[in-house]
């Protein structure tokens, strides 16, 4: 507020209401009161303006601290990135090399296998045509014997 007093001109007649000496007096309390307020009320006001001024000067710190970090976090992002890469790559060869070792070992065993089938395929063929009765009556006697325990009974 400017305390600037103005002139103002008026023509007519005012009609005044009331007791004019109590409305001068009431108008010289509150300019009074205006008057020792103002004083307090600049002073508050420059405080808010100090503390304002003291904020707005700690933003452009605390925002280079901010900045500063989010730096350091994306320097450190990629070497934790390939860190990461590169231990899921050395597991990846450890199982890829583990299952390399177990389809050879597979693989070795099938082959055994083959050849002791073969084995026991030949066996069988010698021993039905060196005793072709006796091949006979044992399949007869296992078909019997499978029969009896996969048939079903009847009481």
């Amino acid at each position: 507020m400017d305390n600037e007093k103005s002139t103002i001109n008026a023509t007519g007649t005012v009609t005044p209401i009331g007791n004019t000496t109590n409305r001068t007096d009431t108008h010289n309390t509150i300019d009074k009161a205006a008057d020792k307020v103002q004083p307090a009320a600049d002073k508050a006001a420059t405080a808010a303006h100090s503390a304002v001024d003291k904020i707005a000067d700690k933003v452009p710190a605390a925002a280079e601290k901010v900045h500063s970090t989010v730096e350091k976090l994306a320097e450190k992002v990629p070497a934790t990135t390939d860190r990461l890469v590169g231990k899921a790559h050395d597991t990846v060869e450890k199982v890829s090399s583990k299952a390399s070792v177990v389809s050879e070992k597979l693989s070795q065993k099938a082959a055994d296998l083959n050849v002791a089938y073969g084995r026991l395929a030949e066996t069988g063929r010698s021993y039905v045509r060196n005793s072709p009765g006796t091949s006979v009556l044992v399949a007869l006697a296992a078909g019997y014997a499978v029969s009896k325990l996969l048939g079903s009974r009847r009481h």
